[in-house]
């Protein structure tokens, strides 16, 4: 297997094009890997390059620790591939993440030389929607939990999640003492939630605070604050149509605000997370967290005492947003369907998939998720699978039209507004309101 590499890490994020030859030009060879050395197949795929794994590999004989999942799980994948398609020609490529990404992948659809596989996040429902994405054979759909796959507008699976989170409530115990509260009973309720952090951020009188919700002018805490409008029952957006306007949005966005007062000031709507998570994490001036699953191995690595719930309800109806999907699917367009979906069983397969829960990340395969023994030792897993096993969970809401400019408003004019201003919460959902409907027209 050749494999040429080019290595550019995005914001923390890689993808990997990979090109294969397969069978006939119309058609796959099944599951067999036997194929003709005539087609060219490409597909944008996310992992490590080569070349970032001999640096993770540097890094870690230089520490003494272990590689990464995202290492390990990157070299099982490439070798799996090899041993069970030996006739696929693997070019590991990175093409970015996020809107450079989508961009790349649009031009080639655009093109008329579409690509074999897509891969992304918070675009991919997009995809779905349009119906660019081709439904997934039953045999992949029904590995993994509901939870894990999108689908188009006629209710079929048409793309999965290699892995992903749940937004789960980290707390730093010794703050919480502190502070006079029981370490070991974190807030399970709104109220129970900002009275703790209202004590909290008392007690530290300017050296340490209770902490909220974040409200970063841009995805992360769209992200963040999604759990919460769903535990109401409600969304930014609903079938597509803007919702600030609901009474439900408004009253968790005044939520949002009364939080926000238990960061330093600036911090939560920050437009770099970094000082957040250093805070909470590093500095150790931050009680309360919300993030996903690699939050873990952020406080082991700094020696922090803490612990791991799920995130605090209104009046105990569960709610939670997905993040840090890496979502794959087929084009309609494609060339070499099944050679794709040959990638994506390999994917798939169990023993790949355990890597990810060495480092707290939930893998979505029913055959992991419905045996305990496999995380029971793991408190940040066992919240994050038992949310899972909950219920059905999706990244943020999707707009049909201009769905990144829409976003942008959210994100800057709603979000940002609230905890940045004392302007009225529901002069700021009026004004964002009819600003995004003219997006949507």
């Amino acid at each position: 297997m050749k494999k040429r590499l080019l290595a550019v890490l995005l914001a923390g994020m890689m993808a990997l094009s990979v090109t294969a030859c397969g069978g006939g030009s119309d058609g796959g060879s099944g599951n067999d890997g036997g194929s003709s050395s005539s087609a060219k197949i490409v597909i944008p795929f996310i992992g490590y390059t080569e070349d970032q794994i001999k640096a993770a590999e540097q890094t870690a004989e230089e520490n003494g620790t272990e590689l990464g999942a995202e290492a390990q799980y990157h070299i099982k994948l490439m070798e799996a591939v090899e041993e069970q398609y030996p006739d696929y020609d693997v070019d590991w490529q990175d093409w970015g993440w996020a809107e450079a990404l989508d961009q790349k992948q649009r031009a080639t659809l655009t093109a008329g030389s579409p690509l074999d596989l897509v891969a992304g996040e918070t675009f991919m429902p997009t995809y779905a929607n349009e119906g660019i994405l081709e439904p997934l054979p039953d045999d992949i759909a029904s590995l993994v939990t509901p939870s894990y796959l999108i689908y188009d507008t006629e209710g079929n699976p048409v793309a999965v999640s290699l892995k992903s989170s749940v937004f789960m409530l980290f707390y730093n115990k010794d703050l919480m003492e502190k502070a006079g509260l029981d370490p070991e009973t974190p807030p399970t309720t709104w109220d129970e939630f900002k009275e703790m952090s209202d004590q909290i951020t008392e007690a530290g009188n300017g050296e340490f605070w209770g902490g909220g919700i974040p409200s970063f002018p841009h995805a992360g805490g769209a992200l963040r604050a999604t759990p919460f409008f769903r535990q109401l029952g409600t969304d930014f957006g609903v079938d597509g149509k803007i919702n600030l306007n609901d009474s439900k949005v408004q009253e968790t966005l005044q939520f949002i605000r009364d939080m926000n007062k238990n960061f330093p000031e600036g911090l939560g709507n920050n437009a770099s997370e970094d000082p957040l998570w250093n805070a909470f994490q590093k500095d150790q001036t931050i009680a309360f967290a919300i993030n996903g699953a690699w939050q873990q191995t952020g406080c082991d690595q700094n020696n922090m005492n803490w612990g791991v719930a799920p995130l605090p309800t209104k009046d105990g109806t569960e709610g939670n947003c997905l993040v840090g999907s890496n979502f794959v699917g087929v084009p309609k367009a494609s060339k070499h369907k099944e050679e794709a979906f040959n990638i994506i069983r390999v994917a798939l397969q169990e023993d790949l998939q355990k890597i990810w829960l060495t480092e707290s990340t939930s893998s979505g395969l029913n055959s992991i998720l419905d045996n305990p023994d496999l995380y029971s030792d793991n408190p940040t897993l066992t919240t994050a699978n038992e949310a899972l096993k909950s219920g059905t969970f999706s990244g943020v809401a999707v707009f049909p039209k201009n769905d990144a400019q829409v976003w942008e408003v959210i994100n800057q004019k709603v979000l940002a507004r609230t905890t940045m201003t004392e302007d009225p919460i529901d002069e700021i959902c009026s004004q964002a309101t009819q600003e995004i409907e003219a997006l949507l027209k």
